[in-house]
């Protein structure tokens, strides 16, 4: 960082260290949990909800790796919170991990729901807009659930997408997240590579030889541990063998400098096999045949599926000898089901992302129909969509608040239309972030606004509003212009929905009681009861 860069505030080092616990989580560090949920308590005392979010990611990120079957509550719990606190990318974030089969299991009734999860994930992503490391981890998970389907063109975009967010950054500062993803998308290249290969397909795999070796020299700038770097050099020879390089020198030399005692395997001893396998049955070597076979027995079908098949593949073709055996017809025309089959779901999924943009747009073309131009709150069409709701929801009982500006014109007159303005948007800055999601903040015109609180009581509705007063009273209008002081007269009316035309009477006539100083003082403000 250089010495003008502005230094990063607490809240911004949190909000970084609680992403480095979650990479640390997947790393299967002990205490990476316990330091986590430390971090999020402290950050929900702060008031940092995006930092506390993150400590609700890492539970549903934990519970994954665990495998304690208790995953998809956890994520269930992200996507509420989020949804709750207005968080678009981390609601992304949850519906994409709920989408990927290997959180939410392989159930094929859930199918549609998953695909549905993870379309919504994607669109919702696509506005580019601040929260970097969010966006990042959210393009992340959607590549990783796209991959579990086969889809890798989608799967690829969205690595390259959470790469561009991360280009943007200064460099070194999100090498942590970003390291992982460079390393997903090179082994994407090979999986892809390797079903293209079976098919006959060397021109595709020579594009996917090309945008691995790309990726490869790219990832060479990261700090990667030992085992992935080996891992790497793996993937690129297995990659280079099917290119039609001969690298089974270089996979055997390879294989015998690997050290791993009494542990398991390192997955790479079964990538490098295979890429020897590959070379040689190219080669037409001796010995082909035994080291396609070594390599079916070391690639685990769970964690490399489409390369333990080709594996297979290749001790097939070998053991057929140049012929065309039943085994081998058969093994070729399931692949190519396989592969229609999975270019129908891709274009299918293309064609649901498309249309969830379109329904996306024109929400988005509604919900600036029911904003308010000057400050950027409801307006009436949004009230009466909102009371329409109330009323499907069968709430029993609301609160309408409606606050009026007091002299507003004199306000306008002494002050400029431009302090009126400042005064306007102020006022609904703080009723906006002062409610409850499940209330609503609206201007109807002019200097007249309404609050209405779902499920309050007049005790609370009155509570509020000596609140949202006094907030209003502190505020510095003076910044808009000298002397500027507010004050606000404010009608209160309480029933069920279906009467919210009865109670903005109401609240209204209740609203001029006060203004004529007959309601009850709150700082300069005044307050009456319908």
């Amino acid at each position: 960082m250089s010495p003008t860069s502005p230094q990063p505030s607490d809240h911004e080092r949190a909000r970084v260290r609680a992403y480095e616990l979650i990479q640390d989580l997947q790393a299967t560090d002990p205490n990476a949990a316990t330091e986590l949920a430390a971090l999020a308590e402290h950050a929900a005392r702060r008031g940092w909800g995006d930092v506390a979010r993150a400590g609700v990611l890492g539970r549903a990120v934990s519970a994954w790796y665990c495998q304690d079957g208790s995953a998809l509550t956890a994520v269930a719990t992200l996507i509420e919170r989020s949804r709750l606190d207005g968080d678009q990318v981390m609601l992304a974030l949850g519906l994409a991990m709920r989408s990927d089969p290997s959180v939410s299991g392989g159930d094929p009734a859930t199918t549609t729901v998953r695909d549905e999860d993870l379309v919504k994930a994607m669109v919702l992503l696509e506005p580019a807009d601040g929260a970097e490391l969010e966006r990042i981890t959210g393009h992340t998970a959607c590549g990783n659930a796209l991959y579990h389907r086969g889809l890798f063109e989608l799967c690829d975009e969205q690595y390259g997408a959470a790469l561009v967010i991360g280009d943007s950054q200064p460099p070194g500062s999100l090498d942590f997240v970003l390291a992982p993803i460079m390393f997903n998308r090179a082994e994407v290249q090979v999986a892809w590579a390797s079903m293209l290969y079976q098919l006959g397909d060397q021109v595709g795999v020579a594009q996917r030889w090309a945008s691995w070796k790309a990726l490869s020299a790219s990832v060479t700038s990261f700090e990667l541990p030992e085992a992935w770097r080996v891992e790497l050099t793996a993937l690129g020879l297995l990659l280079g063998s099917m290119a039609a390089e001969d690298t089974a020198l270089a996979a055997r030399r390879l294989l015998g400098e690997l050290s791993y005692g009494d542990e398991d395997e390192p997955r790479s001893v079964g990538l490098l096999k295979l890429a020897a396998a590959v070379s040689d049955a190219h080669a037409a070597r001796e010995g082909a045949g035994a080291a396609a076979e070594a390599a079916v027995r070391a690639i685990d079908p769970n964690l490399h599926g489409q390369l333990h098949d080709l594996a297979l593949y290749i001790a097939a073709e070998i053991e057929a000898g140049g012929a065309e055996g039943a085994g081998l017809r058969y093994a070729r025309r399931q692949l190519s089901v396989h592969w229609s089959n999975r270019l129908a779901s891709l274009g299918s999924m293309q064609s649901r992302v498309q249309a969830e943009r379109l329904a996306s747009e024109r929400e988005l073309l509604s919900r600036h129909a029911r904003l308010d131009d000057l400050t950027g709150i409801g307006n009436r069409r949004a009230l009466d969509r909102y009371v329409t709701e109330l009323m499907r929801l069968e709430v029993a009982t609301v609160a309408i608040l409606l606050l009026d500006v007091d002299s507003f014109k004199e306000v306008n007159d002494r002050h400029g239309h431009l302090a009126g303005d400042a005064v306007l948007v102020g006022i609904a800055r703080i009723l906006e972030r002062s409610i409850r999601p499940s209330d609503i903040a609206v201007r109807l015109g002019g200097d007249e606004f309404a609050v209405v609180l779902s499920n309050a009581d007049l005790d609370a509705a009155i509570e509020r509003a000596c609140g949202l007063l006094a907030m209003i009273d502190d505020e510095h209008f003076e910044d808009a212009s000298p002397d500027l002081a507010v004050a606000l007269s404010v009608g209160v009316a309480v029933g069920a929905p279906s009467r919210m035309t009865e109670l903005r009477g109401e609240a209204d006539a209740a609203l001029y009681r006060a203004k004529a100083g007959r309601g009850r003082l709150v700082h300069r403000s005044r307050l009456a009861v319908a």
